[in-house]
């Protein structure tokens, strides 16, 4: 600021307007194509947050020191009439209360309704337990904090939106991802009692031991690439990327030897990109969102046996195969200046799987009869499927699920609540009117498993009813009746 008295000598006047003149005279015109911009925003526990829970077991497990530092990252796009932003959180699952309290606050930084914005989590089973499921105790400290972070990391991105080009293509690779629910040869009992599953999570390797023939569904190897680069420069500004499969899991350790905090591939995955893309540039973002991988993971059951990994090791792998994949179909990526954004949300209301009050009687009877370890929890399995039938017995007949669809050019993103079976993902691009589609899941909220009807005859734990696992079994088809209006909608403003 100047001096209250301050005066501009009049010669050093004159060359100022002489030179603002110029200025104007050269200056680019208004830019009227998309706009971008992204950010990775530190969401790492404060000191005060540990010992911490962590999400993505049966069992609560707790961490005390983190070395690692987990993220949210953002992409922000516009063109001149809407903004989205997508936000990917390294975090298990996210509570739909801390999905919408984070949007509000971001809204009120930028201005952008709500309902333009995407919030998923990539469902890493080592970051902090933000919402409750099985034994695992929601972290309040933490969970309280969370939201303002992430409406951060929404608005740093929407602050750093520039000219951009936009482009996408999709690669393969059939290498990581393996269907985990295997038919079995002999029906077995689930923790309900009942005799009737066909299906086996995790068989063990070899068909477990002969006693599983086949997956029970199909996987997904595509690898879709978003890319924005600069009009001004030229250069990378930031990368959306999605694939379908669950978490990789054993992190590594902490220099204490002990269990960490960890972004899992998806993480490693966005370094590794960074590096491949866009080297020594500190502001490029690269994002790995969670495709429909409800019934996917990384173990090849048809194996004799596994490979021995150090912790960690295993993240890195998939990471550098998925980004080796991602960089090849970055490469072909023809730009354009202009392509329309657009969103539609719609918000379902689908039923509960409640328990019958003789499911009631019955989990009662089992907590009643079962001893707890030391620490308080539960280990037989039978006992913590009691449990989740207390909690359900109290949850509302039914739930509000909210959708999303997002346009951009002739590429169309589906986004919902749910860990969805690979089917489902498949069946909506198969259907779509666009050329390129692909899904988040575990997106604005959390609403647990989506199998299909026909995953649900035939049982297996993400059809077992517990808060991981409660819809309606007809959900799924609901679900994709309303998004394949969705994608009609957003068509039309073609």
């Amino acid at each position: 600021m100047n001096p209250p008295n301050f005066r501009v000598p009049a010669f050093k006047l004159a060359t100022l307007r002489l030179l603002s003149v110029l200025i104007l005279s050269v200056a680019p015109v208004s830019w009227a194509g998309l706009k971008a911009g992204g950010i990775v925003t530190d969401i790492t526990p404060l000191p005060e947050h540990f010992p911490i829970s962590v999400n993505g077991s049966m069992s609560e497990r707790f961490v005390e020191l983190t070395e690692e530092r987990i993220h949210a990252r953002t992409i922000a796009v516009a063109d001149a009439d809407t903004t989205v932003t997508f936000t990917v959180v390294d975090s298990c699952v996210l509570l739909r209360e801390v999905v919408d309290a984070a949007k509000q606050l971001a809204s009120e930084k930028t201005g952008i309704p709500a309902d333009q914005m995407m919030i998923s989590a990539t469902h890493c089973h080592s970051a902090p337990t933000v919402t409750p499921v099985f034994q695992s105790s929601v972290s309040e400290p933490y969970q309280k904090w969370l939201p303002d972070k992430i409406a951060e990391s929404i608005a740093d991105a929407v602050a750093k939106l520039q000219p951009c080009e936009v482009g996408w293509a999709v690669g393969e690779n059939s290498a990581q991802a393996f269907n985990r629910r295997w038919f079995v040869t002999e029906p077995y009992e689930n923790p309900f009692g009942s005799m009737g599953d066909k299906v086996r999570m995790n068989p063990g390797y070899n068909r477990g031991g002969g006693k599983a023939s086949e997956p029970a569904g199909p996987t997904d190897p595509s690898v879709p690439v978003l890319a924005f680069r600069s009009v001004e420069t030229g250069q990378p500004v930031a990368l959306l990327s999605n694939y379908c499969l669950h978490y990789v899991g054993s992190p590594p350790l902490n220099s204490t030897g002990k269990a960490q905090l960890s972004g899992d591939y998806f993480a490693r995955f966005a370094d590794i990109m960074a590096e491949k893309v866009a080297p020594g540039n500190p502001d490029f973002v690269a994002v790995m969102s969670n495709g429909t991988s409800g019934d996917i993971n990384n173990i090849d059951y048809s194996r004799e046996s596994g490979y021995r990994r150090a912790p960690g090791e295993q993240m890195q792998i998939v990471a550098r195969a998925i980004a080796h994949t991602a960089r090849g179909a970055f490469e072909t990526i023809e730009y354009q200046k202009d392509a329309p954004v657009e969103v539609v949300t719609r918000e379902l209301s689908l039923g509960v799987r409640k328990p019958t009050a003789e499911e009631v009687t019955r989990a009662d009877e089992i907590l009643n009869s079962t001893e707890k370890l030391a620490n308080g929890q539960l280990s037989a399995r039978e006992a913590i499927y009691a449990r989740e039938t207390l909690f359900m017995k109290d949850y509302p007949d039914t739930v509000p699920v909210k959708l999303m669809t997002i346009r951009i050019g002739d590429l169309c993103i589906n986004t919902l609540p749910c860990e969805t079976f690979v089917e489902t993902g498949l069946e909506l691009r198969e259907s779509s009117p666009f050329g390129t589609t692909f899904t988040i899941e575990l997106a604005n909220g959390y609403n647990g498993y989506l199998p299909t009807p026909q995953q649900h005859e035939w049982g297996g734990y993400e059809t077992w009813r517990a808060r991981s696992s409660y819809l309606e079994k007809d959900a799924s088809v609901k679900i994709v009746k309303a998004f394949k209006e969705m994608m009609a909608e957003v068509k039309k403003g073609s």
